[in-house]
């Protein structure tokens, strides 16, 4: 099986200084780029580092750049790294952790997988979304809790799915549901397909490149899950598709936005008949999930 967490010949090492609410915006727009990212939650300065392809650097400072108002300190050095495999050095370094019911590990942890968890095997590389980030792991919590509601579900999709760790989710909880999943970088469905053979649910799990609902597989089927960790404003403009694609009576969960911006996501979907049911905060990061009425 081809591995496609393949680095760049000599990969560029950016440190990015910034405000911490200022670093939670940049990691999750560089997630979707960036062969890894380590972040130290507790530095003195804080920071985090990444590592890029060189051929992306100017699209690394274009978002570094833009994140946020020009007055707000930002701060971004690069070095080039010895030939060496750096990215297998960061699978190494990335621990196996619990998450509600799942336990997230890379190929390679030899712990035993704890009992009565599900297992969530995803390497830390290429694309994004190893469920470290507060709207992965919201969104895995929000799984878990509509299974207490939801006992069956036969369709589920996950949009814009990185590595398809929610779609991985839900395949876990969900045993004889068909996963449809989608991203529209070509890399992160790559990535992701590889995941759902590693993890033995591609026979009932198919990941397409897709902009949003738009690809003929993804949009041609009601889903009573939708899962979608991307970025408040794509979310907005998804909503009317995100309404339509729903199965009555489904449950749409979404993330990659801040609290900040739960009222303008919120309105943009209660337009196309979705309602609040709860949602999930992890530091500044939102989870909402919403249903549609039955």
């Amino acid at each position: 099986m081809k591995n496609p967490f393949a680095q760049a010949p000599q990969p560029v090492q950016a440190t990015i200084e910034a405000a911490s609410e200022l670093l939670d915006v940049i990691e999750l727009l560089i997630e979707d780029m960036a062969l890894a990212i380590t972040r130290y939650i507790d530095a003195v300065v804080p920071h985090l580092i990444a590592l890029v392809d060189q051929s992306r650097i100017a699209e690394l400072e274009a978002i570094v750049a833009n994140a946020m108002p020009r007055e707000i300190r930002r701060e971004l050095r690069l070095m080039k790294l010895e030939a060496i495999d750096w990215v297998s050095q960061v699978q190494k370094d990335f621990p196996p952790f619990r998450m509600g019911p799942f336990y997230v590990h890379g190929s390679h942890a030899r712990q035993a997988i704890p009992r009565n968890h599900f297992p969530l095997l995803i390497d830390a590389a290429s694309a994004f979304g190893t469920g470290e980030h507060a709207t992965t792991a919201g969104c895995l919590l929000a799984l878990a809790r509509e299974k207490r509601t939801r006992r069956h579900a036969t369709r589920i999709a996950d949009i814009g799915c990185g590595t398809a760790i929610l779609a991985i989710g839900a395949a876990r909880l969900w045993k004889n549901a068909q996963i449809v999943a989608s991203d529209n970088d070509p890399v992160a469905v790559e990535v992701s397909q590889h995941n759902l053979q590693v993890n033995h649910i591609a026979a009932r799990s198919k990941a397409y490149v897709s902009n949003g609902y738009k690809a003929r597989p993804v949009k041609a089927q009601h889903y009573e899950i939708i899962v979608a960790n991307i970025l408040a404003r794509p979310l907005m403009r998804l909503a009317r598709d995100a309404a339509q694609q729903l199965a009555p009576g489904g449950t749409l969960i979404l993330s990659g936005l801040l609290r900040s911006q739960e009222a303008m996501v919120l309105s943009a979907h209660r337009m196309q008949g979705l309602y609040l049911q709860h949602r999930i905060r992890r530091g500044q990061w939102s989870v909402l999930v919403l249903t549609s009425h039955g």
